[in-house]
């Protein structure tokens, strides 16, 4: 029996494409089942929005930014976790992306990715601007995953 490919389920805001020119640089957070293969999906990512001419924050940075916040946070012992955007300001980035990815190993011992989300978010806003969920049964490679949510992006910025 034939199986097929499910396109991804993206729902994106109204103003997306007026606000998605404006959006240049972006930062990653990304959470899955394993912590090793989540960066690898972040650093995929990374660089497909690099080739297509976003500015990427750096990790480093990233959980820097994320760190110091947490540390603001207990000397002025305010309750709550950091918040997405508000790291995304920190590191002036335009937009954040944010989500969750099960990555496996196939036979050959290649990491797949059956199931992803991503969303979006614009730092001045709050808002989301894309929403995207894939789910397929074969999975597909982490550069693959990367590259069908980046050409989302781009469907908009042009």
């Amino acid at each position: 029996q034939e199986k097929t490919v499910t396109a991804p389920l993206v729902s994106a805001s109204k103003d997306l494409a007026t606000k998605q020119k404006s959006v240049q640089t972006l930062a990653i957070f990304l959470t899955g089942n394993d912590a090793l293969l989540t960066r690898v999906m972040e650093d995929a990512l990374a660089i497909q929005l690099s080739n297509a001419g976003y500015t990427v924050r750096n990790r480093e940075t990233s959980e820097k930014s994320v760190g110091e916040q947490l540390a603001k946070k207990r000397q002025d012992k305010t309750e709550g976790a950091v918040n997405a955007v508000e790291v995304g300001a920190a590191l002036k980035a335009d937009a954040i992306i944010t989500g969750t990815v099960i990555i496996n190993l196939n036979d050959q011992h290649t990491p797949i990715i059956k199931t992803a989300s991503f969303q979006v978010l614009d730092v001045a806003g709050g808002g989301t601007l894309l929403a995207f969920l894939s789910e397929t049964e074969k999975g597909m490679t982490l550069s693959l995953m990367a590259g069908s949510l980046v050409s989302h992006l781009r469907r908009n910025r042009e």
